[in-house]
């Protein structure tokens, strides 16, 4: 089973569709879900499966081609780029965004950098996410 079968998009959030699907896509690379030479969907298979149009996931697969996630194999269809930095690659860019809103967030509540670290240390304590 591909994990793009539980895969879902929100039509009424903040960012784009293509870019969630871009995500969901590299949550999958970087939780080795998806590995290296991995075959993935159609574009025709994904729209359907995510009931988007396929004008989405062409921007969507085009850009996970520009960012060197994914490849084309004329005929054969696209697969997850053959590389096993790309995990590394992956999870490393969603470890800034995460670590970016975070901050970004906490930082809006008013929270001052030695507070923040401080509030971490603490949940993390207590056990982490729970």
């Amino acid at each position: 089973m591909l994990p793009t079968e539980n895969w879902r998009v929100d039509f009424d959030g903040h960012s784009p569709i293509y870019q969630q699907i871009i995500m969901n896509f590299s949550r999958a690379i970087a939780t080795e879900e998806l590995k290296p030479g991995d075959r993935i969907p159609s574009i025709r298979d994904l729209a359907v499966a995510l009931k988007v149009n396929t004008n989405t996931i062409q921007r969507a697969y085009q850009e996970m081609e520009r960012d060197k996630l994914i490849y084309t194999q004329r005929g054969t269809g696209y697969f997850i780029m053959e590389n096993e930095e790309i995990t590394v690659k992956v999870k490393q860019v969603m470890i800034n965004q995460a670590m970016s809103q975070f901050l970004e967030e906490m930082r809006a509540l008013g929270y001052s950098d030695t507070q923040i670290v401080a509030e971490l240390q603490q949940k993390l304590k207590q056990g982490g996410a729970s």
